[in-house]
């Protein structure tokens, strides 16, 4: 994707986010009255009464925000569905059941949006918003159709939603794991864009705290895995030339530092660690001389650059400088340094033949056909 394609992305997502900000106004029916919940109910489990109150609430914003005519009738309705989320805050049964009402409808009603409807995209922004804050597992089904749609904002949010819910799905240790861990590894290496690659990067980092747990070591070798297959898509777009990926390719490396020390002392994993951080460092050295070592494209791979030699240096530990000396060599032209950076990693790649790893070798990127259609939103 393009450097001003993900710049438009990045600030379409913020302005459908933050966007829609004036006074609400009211539209469609009339509001259901307040729900009003016992608070011993809130503590011992809601009664079939106070569930059909949720539910009836879920149903009419959601039906509100898919009729609003007016970007303020958007706004309206998911602030509607947050204030009841939020209503009883301390009461995790309530907010559990919210959010299971909500997910019900969600998906469906996404669907259904009309194309003709100026709104959309908007729309789709603001349900996905209310999804995403909503931490809840029994919302992970909903969030299962957003990282599916066709709207990149909607499924970056989608994965912002995952990332709230994932070390609980760990810990549950039923569905909503294996939900979760079929999404990433569906989705890793098919994932067109790079801001929404990062996130489900992040969605794979795991606080090395809980790999005490088993469910977690299982966890984080099932997301290594995935990881590894998501790198060749990644790798690869970067080494084309697309900076972009350079993202994703960051959000990865701590992922692969923590690896090494969670699989120690097993020689094979360390050698496929600096494997993949070999490839990153040459994938981002290719980009970085594409760009002719200046201009927005080579400064995106900057920091990549100067993260991925340490965790190297460290696994082998080899205190070479073979890249961060010439990319901070302000003595040198950009050219130049340009071939210094690809010839340290060159450096790099030979002395830690001995350890397995090889020159990598990415795989060509097919350019889209012109008439290839966006994909359909999945519901």
């Amino acid at each position: 994707m393009p450097m001003r394609t993900t710049a438009m992305l990045r600030i379409s997502i913020v302005a459908l986010v933050f966007g829609a900000l004036a006074p609400p106004a009211a539209h469609g029916a009339p509001e259901p009255k307040p729900i009003s919940i016992a608070s011993a109910n809130l503590k011992a489990g809601l009664t079939q009464s106070d569930i059909k109150q949720v539910r009836t609430h879920a149903e009419y914003w959601v039906a509100e925000l898919a009729a609003a005519e007016r970007a303020e009738g958007v706004y309206n309705a998911r602030e509607g569905i947050l204030a009841d989320y939020n209503k009883y805050g301390d009461s995790l049964r309530y907010k559990v059941e919210f959010a299971r009402s909500t997910a019900a409808v969600v998906p469906t009603t996404l669907a259904a949006l009309s194309q003709n409807d100026r709104l959309k995209a908007q729309k789709e922004i603001n349900f996905a918003i209310v999804i995403s804050k909503m931490p809840q597992l029994t919302a992970i089904s909903a969030m299962d159709v957003l990282v599916k749609h066709a709207n990149p904002g909607v499924r970056f949010l989608g994965w912002q939603g995952y990332k709230g819910v994932r070390d609980d799905a760990i810990r549950g240790g039923g569905a909503g794991v294996k939900t979760l861990q079929a999404a990433l590894q569906r989705h890793a290496g098919t994932e067109p864009s790079p801001l929404v690659a990062a996130v489900i990067v992040d969605v794979m980092r795991l606080d090395t705290r809980d790999l005490k747990s088993k469910t977690f070591q299982k966890a984080f070798d099932l997301n290594f895995n995935t990881l590894i297959v998501m790198q060749k898509t990644t790798c690869s777009r970067l080494a084309a030339g697309d900076a972009d990926w350079a993202r994703p390719c960051i959000a990865a490396l701590p992922i692969l530092r923590d690896a090494n020390e969670f699989y120690k002392p097993d020689n094979k994993k360390t050698a496929a660690i600096l494997q993949q951080l070999i490839n990153v460092a040459q994938a981002g050295a290719k980009a970085y001389a594409a760009a002719g070592g200046t201009g927005p494209k080579a400064f995106q791979c900057v920091p990549l650059l100067l993260q991925v030699e340490p965790i190297i240096g460290s696994i082998s530990n080899d205190s070479g400088r073979d890249i961060r000396d010439p990319l901070l060599d302000k003595k040198k032209g950009d050219v130049e340094k340009a071939t210094a950076i690809r010839r340290g990693v060159l450096e790099w790649i030979d002395r830690l033949e001995e350890l397995g790893v090889k020159t990598p070798v990415f795989a060509p990127i097919k350019k889209p056909s012109p008439t290839t259609q966006p994909a359909k939103t999945t519901a």
